[in-house]
C-alpha cells in the first residue's frame, strides 16, 4: 500500500475530492439541521418521549402483565403471562401465580393515596441513605486489615 500522498495523482483529482467531501459535510450538516429543527418543536418531542417510555415500558414488563395489572387476571391473566414468558419452569410458574394475585394486590392497594406511598418511598430512601452512609463510616473507621 502506497503513502497518503500516492493517493492523487494530480491536483485536479484532489480538487475534485475536496468537492466530493464538503458536498458530504453539507448534506450532513443540512440533516443535522433538520433533526435540531425537528427536536425544538414540543409536540415531535412529546411524540418521542411518548413513543420511548412505550417501549421501555414493553421491554421490561413480561408479556402480558401489563393487561394482567390494569384487568383480567385470575386464571386467565396468569396463564397468558407464563405462556408469554420466557426462561425455565420456576419464572413461568413465578408469573403465573403474579398473574393470579395481581388483581388482588392491586385492590388492596387502592386505599392507599399516593401521598401515602410518595410519604413511604421517602423514608424508606432516608434509611437506605442512612445505611449506606453508617457502611462507609464503618469501612473508614476500621483497620486495613479487618476490610472486606
Amino acid at each position: 500500500m502506497g503513502k497518503k500522498t500516492d493517493r492523487f495523482n494530480n491536483l485536479a483529482a484532489l480538487h475534485a475530492e475536496k468537492e466530493r467531501l464538503a458536498a458530504l459535510r453539507d448534506a450532513h450538516a443540512e440533516r443535522l439541521e433538520m433533526h435540531f429543527t425537528a427536536l425544538g418543536d414540543g409536540r415531535f418531542r412529546k411524540a418521542l418521549v411518548k413513543e420511548t417510555l412505550g417501549d421501555a415500558v414493553g421491554h421490561l414488563l413480561p408479556k402480558g402483565l401489563l393487561g394482567t395489572l390494569i384487568g383480567g387476571g385470575g386464571i386467565g391473566g396468569g396463564l397468558s403471562m407464563a405462556m408469554g414468558a420466557k426462561g425455565g419452569w420456576a419464572k413461568r410458574a413465578g408469573l403465573f401465580a403474579l398473574g393470579l394475585a395481581a388483581p388482588a394486590l392491586l385492590k388492596r392497594m387502592e386505599r392507599f393515596s399516593a401521598a401515602d406511598v410518595g410519604r413511604e418511598l421517602k423514608v424508606s430512601m432516608e434509611r437506605w441513605r442512612q445505611h449506606v452512609r453508617d457502611r462507609r463510616e464503618e469501612r473508614r473507621e476500621a483497620p486495613i486489615d479487618d476490610r472486606s
